[in-house]
């Protein structure tokens, strides 16, 4: 069974992916095309190059997520970091997320978004784009959402780069480049002037619309991997929980002072409507989206220590999560339809 997929940004959390993922599979599931932001983008990349749930599960057990933050912080900056912050506009470089996603890539054959180009034959107009992944960032510099690779070519963006040379991971590194905490990724373009990309959750954390048809005639099934707070009934009633719990007053997760969740809480609230809105608009379609929403709690997108047994319950509730969704009402809809 041949569908499309879209991941959710979340930082660590988007590790409760692998978890539906690995269900999705064994119910038969492969991939064509696939979309993610930030976090998400990372995952959609690995899965682009062919690792599948379990090998995923396993080596994301096996990191020490603490390397993702380049060196050890603590509660008080310190003077270095702060120098960063200030004159590189991040705290963390970022060098060991991008070198990480690479290796990997490499172990696949992998290194460009030309190793993902599809056969040129097989992309009928109302199926875009032209790659396997599509992953989501934002210039900030010029405010404009970019799906790369294929807007680093066109004239609408004017970075005058050829898409097939991307590097994927740099591509995700892009994706990722959370405010403040890592130091954004810099493209001279052609007229001289600099762009600072940083990361996609800051224009869509959950790109539906990047593997949506021109057309609205949907080629294969397509589900969407989106990572909520609460058990995930807030998809299907405007905001609410199995017990009508009002969850916009949930309380708040902010730990006072603590700069980087303000930033991420800012986008978080920006990110809520606007993508809700584009959910709604296409499950009012012909072709409905299928979503699985996972709860993952409160966890920070930057909690890089995390113990194994909370890593190993992300992978669980994502796991939970699909199973509940493949078992729903409509399981026929969502598990067996007719693919290609």
């Amino acid at each position: 069974m041949i569908a499309d997929a879209v991941f959710e940004g979340g930082g660590m959390r988007a590790l409760a992916h692998i978890g539906a993922l690995a269900v999705a599979e064994e119910r038969g599931y492969r991939w064509y095309r696939l979309a993610g932001t930030s976090a998400g983008a990372m995952i959609a990349a690995l899965v682009a190059a062919g690792y599948s749930a379990a090998e995923l599960h396993a080596i994301m057990g096996a990191i020490d997520y603490r390397r993702f933050a380049d060196e050890a912080t603590d509660d008080h900056l310190h003077l270095h970091q702060v120098s960063r912050l200030l004159f590189k506009l991040g705290l963390h470089a970022g060098t060991y997320l991008e070198h990480f996603v690479r290796e990997l890539l490499l172990a696949r054959g992998l290194r460009t978004f030309g190793d993902l180009r599809l056969p040129f034959e097989t992309v009928a107009a109302s199926d875009p784009p032209a790659y396997r992944l599509t992953v989501i960032a934002a210039d900030i510099s010029r405010r404009r959402l970019l799906c790369l690779p294929q807007d680093l070519h066109s004239e609408r963006a004017g970075y005058g780069l050829d898409p097939d040379q991307l590097d994927i991971a740099r591509a995700v590194r892009m994706s990722a480049s959370i405010p403040f905490f890592y130091v954004p990724v810099i493209l001279q373009r052609p007229d001289g002037g600099l762009s600072y990309i940083v990361d996609g959750g800051l224009v869509s954390d959950f790109p539906l619309f990047a593997l949506a048809p021109v057309d609205g005639q949907q080629a294969r099934p397509l589900l969407g991997f989106r990572l909520c707070e609460n058990d995930g009934a807030e998809d299907q009633d405007g905001g609410h929980g199995e017990d009508g719990q009002d969850l916009s007053r949930a309380p708040a997760l902010l730990p006072p002072g603590n700069l980087i969740a303000f930033s991420q809480a800012l986008l978080a609230t920006m990110l809520s409507a606007h993508d809700r809105l584009v959910l709604e608009q296409r499950t009012r379609g012909a072709e409905a989206i299928r979503t699985i929403s996972i709860p993952v709690g409160s966890i920070g997108a930057t909690r890089f220590d995390l113990s194994r047994d909370e890593i190993e319950a992300l992978y669980q509730q994502g796991r939970t999560a699909a199973e509940r969704f493949f078992a729903g009402p409509d399981p026929g809809q969502a598990g067996s339809a007719a693919m290609p």
